[in-house]
């Protein structure tokens, strides 16, 4: 592995704004299905908009931290290896957030 992580930033990049317009979409598409009523009705549909916030949040976290310049070079392979772990639970908090929503 070289001392830069740009040539792993691009496609983290990429695959996070794809992952997070599809998030922001699902949610405009549930806020808006039901006009009369609120998107959030029950506890489990808290838990659900919770747990895809959450992740949002995380995966707004990691697009900050790729898009940093300010890392110590030397380290540049820890530094990638901590930002593929907030990754990796970004996309599995966000996906499990999306298989609740639909079992329940």
């Amino acid at each position: 592995m070289n001392h830069d992580i740009r040539d792993f930033r691009q496609p983290m990049v990429t695959s996070i704004g794809i992952m997070l317009g599809f998030l922001m979409n699902f949610l405009a598409q549930w806020a808006i299905s039901d006009d009369e009523h609120p998107a959030i009705q029950s506890l489990a549909d808290g838990l659900v908009a919770g747990t895809l916030l959450i992740g949002i949040g995380l995966m707004i976290f990691v697009l900050f931290k790729l898009l940093t310049n300010r890392y110590d070079t030397a380290n540049a392979g820890l530094y990638y290896q901590s930002i593929f772990k907030w990754y990796m639970a970004a996309i599995i908090v966000s996906f499990g957030g999306l298989a609740a929503a639909l079992f329940v």
